[in-house]
């Protein structure tokens, strides 16, 4: 069952989805109705769930799963990876990439790989203020709080030496 976003329990199990470009509009209203699509079919052992999803800033697709009323299964996260990739492969981006890293400056993100945010900390373009998005986080109220964080509270830390 789909519910808002909004109204999904605060500790709903999330996973964030980052992609490496910014989707278009009408990339986001694709993406929309083939997520839709996913979730009214995504089901752990035969068993409805309730899910959510929202996508934000154009660049981070979010899945959160009601765990009080079903726990998602190894099958059951594993089609949505197998959905996920069909979203690489249709709109050419990655969303699979952990090595991908986002930050924000001047509130405007951008996306990086490794080395190229690690060159930025050398430059010192990117310091420990600089606001990171931690995409390991799992629960929906760990957004508001642990979701954008300056790189010295976040797991990035260990790359400034």
């Amino acid at each position: 069952m789909i519910v808002s976003f909004d109204e999904i329990s605060d500790n709903a199990r999330i996973w964030i989805y980052q992609s490496n470009k910014l989707f278009s509009n009408d990339q986001i209203k694709i993406i929309k109705d083939r997520i839709q699509d996913f979730l009214n079919s995504w089901t752990s052992h035969g068993n409805e769930l309730k899910v959510a999803s929202k996508i934000k800033y154009s660049y981070f697709i979010i899945i959160a799963l009601d765990q009080d009323t079903s726990l998602a299964t190894g099958c059951s996260i594993d089609k949505m990876v197998h959905f996920i990739k069909n979203l690489e492969n249709e709109f050419g981006v990655r969303l699979l990439d952990r090595l991908d890293i986002s930050y924000k400056i001047n509130n405007e993100i951008f996306i990086s790989n490794l080395k190229d945010f690690k060159d930025k900390i050398l430059e010192k373009k990117i310091d420990n203020t600089t606001i990171v998005f931690n995409n390991l986080i799992n629960l929906k109220s760990d957004l508001t709080n642990r979701w954008e964080i300056p790189l010295s509270k976040s797991w990035h830390k260990q790359l400034i030496k």
